[in-house]
């Protein structure tokens, strides 16, 4: 006679080990899910960086170019102010709107406080003390970046 209430130990023992094995696939899964959600989420932060990085490199490409412009600009300066001749003038408003439309600005120093990142003082005289008193050569930024520092006399208090 068979009893009806012993179970087969076999097959209680293989559904406990289907259930282990279930339980681990579902880790594996979760795991799994986790693991591409971080690449996705890498890669998403890696083509944003590579965006903002080629738009910084558009943005500077043009800085050795314009670095060895300066110096010329700083002649035609020069030159336009002992010359009466509008074309020097002329050359010169036109350097400047292309620097301009380049994202070139000029520091603007005379009357400002000394500022480390954007004056390079030269000498100081009389005047306001750390006030910018005259401006012995201009200072320009790239996009809101130091070209070159303006190079200033400052005020030394008396």
């Amino acid at each position: 006679m068979v009893n009806d209430d012993s179970q087969d130990p076999q097959s209680d023992q293989s559904g406990d080990n289907a259930s282990d094995e279930l339980q681990e696939l579902k880790a594996q899964l979760a795991k799994l899910k986790d693991t591409a959600a971080r690449a996705q989420a890498d890669l998403l932060n890696f083509k944003d960086r590579m965006k903002r990085e080629g738009e910084e490199l558009r943005k500077f490409a043009a800085l050795p170019f314009i670095l060895e412009l300066l110096p010329v600009r700083d002649d035609l300066v020069r030159a336009a102010g002992h010359d009466s001749a509008s074309g020097l003038k002329q050359i010169l408003l036109k350097i400047d709107a292309l620097l301009r439309d380049a994202g070139v600005e000029k520091i603007d120093a005379l009357g400002k406080k000394m500022d480390p990142e954007r004056h390079q003082i030269v000498n100081t005289g009389a005047g306001e003390k750390d006030i910018v008193t005259l401006v012995h050569e201009e200072g320009f930024l790239l996009h809101g970046k130091v070209l070159r520092p303006a190079k200033v006399q400052v005020g030394d208090g008396n």
